[in-house]
């Protein structure tokens, strides 16, 4: 009986090691950059890494750059170039905080001299709950955020994601795709996203607000990028990303963040001295599928308009300039 147990220990322990050391070969999520097969594609974009390098690499001598999270993907970045004259890259990418922000601030500062620096702000950005995504720690990008020491920004191994059946099924697809299928690439030149289909509805997404306080260190964080571009002659233009009129309500209704809510713009006003707010009712005539993709994320007609507002000569028509 004990041999039996124990072969049955050590068999489990051994399939267990071949199951998670393929995915960790593999890393779909990107959790850790690895890459032990050379394969193309993974899983999910993993926009830190294509976006470093290619701002890293760029023949192109940018001259304003779009910072946000994926609702600041759709800015298109010729657009920008038509409304203020300069050449522009976007440099957003999923669920970024102000640690991707700060830390691609001083990338650029090492390849480029910009002249704008544009934010789209979402509500969670400041959030002390909102978790810095794991694929900060194994993008490039971690080694400019000085404030934190090298050794803290080092993941464990063993990654909850990863010890599930969805983690295998992802690794085992990343391998058909890269080997009998094609790979698709959300990411274009300049940081430009690619145009997907339109959905039938206009579905809540990432709605389920609980805890909100404001991060003292992502204030901190801010404050230095501001500095760094004062110091650097760079006008950092802010903004609120655009919410639908019933996802800015969830929030307004729900009595354990609605006062943090206008904390959060203030807080954004107190730290760049003004703030274009598209987080309001005036949002309600493009609360559809002709503007938003879901409820957190314009599509590129809205984004367009956005730009519009911020920069072009006729006057806004949605966004409110709050001022210190």
């Amino acid at each position: 009986m004990k041999q039996f147990i124990a072969a049955f220990v050590l068999s489990a322990f051994f399939i267990f090691a071949a199951i998670y050391g393929l995915i960790l070969a593999v890393d779909p999520y990107n959790k850790f950059g690895y890459n032990v097969f050379g394969f193309e594609t993974k899983a999910v974009s993993f926009a830190r890494e294509n976006k470093y390098n290619q701002v890293e690499h760029a023949k192109q001598k940018y001259t304003a750059f779009i910072m946000g999270t994926s609702s600041a993907h759709r800015y298109y970045t010729k657009d920008l170039n038509r409304l203020t004259g300069l050449v522009s890259y976007n440099y957003s990418t999923q669920s970024a905080t102000p640690e991707d922000y700060i830390a691609m601030t001083r990338h650029i500062f090492t390849k480029y001299k910009p002249k704008l620096i544009m934010i789209s702000f979402g509500f969670e950005d400041l959030n002390k709950f909102t978790v810095t995504d794991d694929m900060f720690y194994s993008s490039p990008l971690k080694k400019h955020l000085q404030e934190v020491p090298a050794e803290e920004l080092e993941r464990s191994l063993f990654n909850n994601s990863y010890l599930t059946l969805g983690a295998i099924a992802d690794s085992l697809n990343v391998i058909w795709v890269n080997l009998f299928g094609k790979a698709r690439h959300a990411y274009l030149e300049h940081g430009d996203h690619i145009v997907e289909p339109t959905d039938k509805t206009l579905m809540l997404s990432q709605a389920g607000y609980s805890e909100y306080e404001i991060d003292p260190k992502r204030i901190e964080y801010l404050k230095t990028l501001k500095k760094i571009c004062d110091e650097n002659g760079t006008k950092v233009v802010v903004l609120t990303t655009p919410l639908s009129l019933e996802h800015l309500n969830l929030i307004r209704h729900n009595p354990k963040i609605a006062a943090q809510f206008e904390k959060y713009k203030m807080t954004l006003v107190e730290i760049f001295g003004e703030l274009w707010d598209f987080q309001h009712d005036g949002i309600a005539p493009y609360s559809t599928l002709e503007y938003f993709r879901d409820s957190i994320h314009p599509n590129h007609h809205l984004s367009t308009l956005v730009l519009e507002d911020i920069f072009g000569t006729a006057g806004p028509k949605i966004g409110k300039l709050i001022k210190k």
